[in-house]
């Protein structure tokens, strides 16, 4: 076991933290900012994020600071933010990225107290290269995660994920919903087509057959489209089958308010993607579709209402532990074998207790 850093009559007054991206990962370095938090009361935490995934965290009452650095950050901005960052004196940086840009922005920062997340490259490479799966027996990421804090003596918790928005997002929220033709009465799913790779991707169709299956079964159902502008034609082709009740919110909201939207539906449908990590975080129930990547990863979802579908019997997963733009082998059977009946089953699994409750 690693010495602790500190004792509690010096514990660090400055702790920054480096995740730059994207939105699932930044959520899931929550629980880090609530232990530390926890276990340093009175500690100045900042984190240096990617602009557009600050909100994220902008709310969160562990964090005090926030660094915003640009989408694509180039090398005189990292090291503009690097002198900023080392005349601010942090005495501790927790590098949870492991990029070059961030162990760049860590050793600019001048402190020698620097940790890192464990993570596995060369047992990733071999799982996926491969498929020798060493990493059975690894946590998820946000486990991870804390695993970085132990060498301050924080202990970590299995609370799991969280985010803070304000009014003002739940007041654009309702807007969004009632400007699609929300009608507050009924009760809402929620789909989450997109995803940043295409093989991480279940096809649009399959969510618009999944969509006419359950707007059949149900008349007083509505679905709500969630996700960014790159997902709209998505969007449009699971419209089609009933605009009335199918709410296409894709590029029409901020993240916060779309978590306000996630924490109003009944359960999500999500590909392997940030929303799905926003659902999680906001305790709505969730049927997690993935593809090319695998458990062993560190990505599915943890808490006990959600529900993975996945291709058990191919060889050829996991093909990459991050999507690619095309199927490697051409077939896409990862994903085109799991059928709208396998995803309409299993949201009938997580809301037939609800159902009963009421």
């Amino acid at each position: 076991m690693s010495k602790p850093l500190h004792t509690r009559a010096a514990a660090p007054a400055k702790i920054l933290l480096l995740r730059l991206s994207s939105i699932g990962d930044v959520v899931l370095v929550t629980p880090v900012l609530r232990n530390l938090r926890q276990c340093f009361p009175h500690a100045a935490i900042a984190m240096v994020v990617k602009e557009e995934f600050a909100d994220l965290v902008r709310h969160h009452p562990g964090l005090t600071t926030i660094h915003a650095v640009p989408s694509k950050p180039g090398w005189s901005s990292l090291l503009k933010l690097g002198r900023e960052l080392h005349d601010l004196n942090y005495e501790v940086v927790i590098d949870l990225h492991r990029n070059f840009r961030t162990a760049l922005l860590g050793r600019l920062c001048g402190t020698t107290r620097r940790l890192r997340y464990p993570k596995p490259r060369l047992r990733r490479w071999l799982y996926v290269r491969f498929k020798i799966n060493t990493m059975a027996q690894e946590p998820p990421v946000a486990q991870r995660y804390l695993q970085a804090l132990a060498p301050l003596g924080v202990p970590g918790d299995s609370i799991g994920t969280e985010i803070f928005w304000t009014p003002q997002h739940e007041t654009e929220a309702t807007a969004a919903l009632q400007g699609a033709g929300w009608r507050v009465d009924q009760p809402l799913l929620g789909f989450a087509p997109g995803a940043g790779y295409f093989t991480k991707r279940w096809p649009a169709e399959y969510f618009a057959a999944l969509a006419a299956r359950l707007l059949e079964n149900n008349e007083n159902l509505q679905l709500a489209i969630l996700g960014g502008a790159q997902d709209r034609e998505a969007a449009q082709l699971i419209c089609r089958h009933d605009p009335a009740r199918v709410l296409d919110l894709t590029g029409r909201c901020s993240l916060l308010a779309s978590a306000a939207i996630v924490k109003r539906c009944q359960l999500l449908v999500s590909n392997d993607s940030g929303l799905l990590h926003i659902a999680e975080a906001v305790h709505t129930p969730l049927v997690a579709i993935f593809g090319s990547t695998t458990r062993a990863l560190g990505f599915f979802p943890q808490f006990t209402a959600a529900r993975v579908i996945e291709n058990h019997g191919l060889a050829c997963r996991p093909c990459s532990h991050l999507g690619y733009r095309a199927c490697p082998r051409g077939h896409f059977r990862c994903m085109r074998e799991l059928t709208p009946e396998m995803v309409v089953a299993e949201i009938g699994r997580l809301l037939a207790p609800r159902a009963r409750s009421n």
